[in-house]
Formats: C-alpha cells, structure tokens, sequence
C-alpha cells in the first residue's frame, strides 16, 4: 500500500482536519450533553437536544474510526529527539488513550440507548445497527460508565494540551511539538 506523502516534521491537512474538526464536534457534545443533563426530563428541548446529541455522538464515532484508520496508512510525525524517554511513553498513553476514549464513549452512548429499547438515529434518517437488546437494568451502568468516560477524555485533553504546550513555552525549542498541528512558527 502507497503511503501518502506527509513532511517529517507536520501532520498532513486530514489529520489536521480531524484533529480540529473532532475537536469542535467534541466541544458541542460535551456542552450539549452537559446541558441537557440538567434539564427537567419533562422539558421538551431536552428530547430534541438529546437527539442531536446522539447523532452528532454517532457521527463522532464514525470519523474517530476513520482517525484510527488514517493514523494506520499516515502515521503520526516522528516525536522531537530532544524529548527524554518518560515524555515519549506518556505522548503514546495519552495519545492511546484519546483514541480508545473517542471510541468508547459513542460506544457507551449507544449501548446506553440500545438498553433503554432503542436505535440510535442519525437526525432521524439512519437508524445505527442495534447492537444490544433492551434491558433496562444495563442502562445505568452505560450511563455511569459514559460520564465516567467523558471525565477520562477530559483528563486525557488536559494532559494532551499541557504537554504540547510544555513542550512550547518551557523546553529546548527543539522539543516544540506545537506547529506539527497549528500554523506556528517553530521556535529558534
């Protein structure tokens, strides 16, 4: 299989296009499912907000496949030669743990909703394979591990952005990560 061609030293435009793409889309879900968690059940934007959510969760889990799939035929650039071995291992868990994190929770989501009885709806025009039977008793703990999952991702973020942004402002300016994903001028 042909590689697509990336420079050594940046991500390619559909990574970087993901990256803040699902960045975004991650925003809105967060504030959307936050929002409406605090909402009477009886109120009905709620319903309408949930949906939304659920939709866009879906589609989110779709384009983090794609991610995976596209870290697989173009893979991340080579991390700075100046960073010390610990720095290398947590890059790779914290990035291990974006990736499973933006699976599991639309999984969680979707598992949450299939045992509650129903499919989830991509704005009511695809229905998403039901992939777990209706049983009420499993619902709570979707839900429980959805938020619980949502506070990892969140941790997991904070780690991501805190690193690149060590590696910024306070390391040798040879261990700059940052403009591999924005348009910065590295460092001298």
């Amino acid at each position: 299989m042909n590689r697509v061609h990336t420079e050594q030293q940046h991500y390619g435009v559909v990574a970087k296009g993901l990256h803040w793409g699902m960045a975004l889309m991650l925003i809105a879900l967060i504030s959307i499912g936050t929002y409406m968690t605090g909402l009477d059940k009886s109120d009905p934007s709620r319903l309408e907000l949930l949906g939304m959510h659920k939709s866009f969760g879906a589609i989110f889990m779709q384009l983090a496949v794609f991610r995976l799939i596209w870290s697989r035929i173009q893979p991340a650039p080579t991390l700075p030669n100046v960073l010390s071995g610990w720095e290398r291992l947590l890059s790779r868990f914290v990035t291990a743990s974006l990736y499973l994190l933006m699976l599991a929770i639309p999984f969680s989501g979707m598992a949450m909703t299939n045992f509650a009885g129903y499919p989830v709806s991509i704005f009511g025009l695809i229905d998403m394979p039901i992939l777990f039977d209706k049983n009420t008793e499993m619902v709570g703990l979707a839900k429980n591990a959805h938020g619980i999952l949502v506070y990892a991702l969140l941790v997991s973020i904070f780690m991501h952005i805190a690193g690149a942004l060590k590696h910024r402002f306070l390391d040798a300016p040879e261990a700059d990560v940052l403009p591999r994903m924005v348009p910065l001028k590295p460092r001298v």
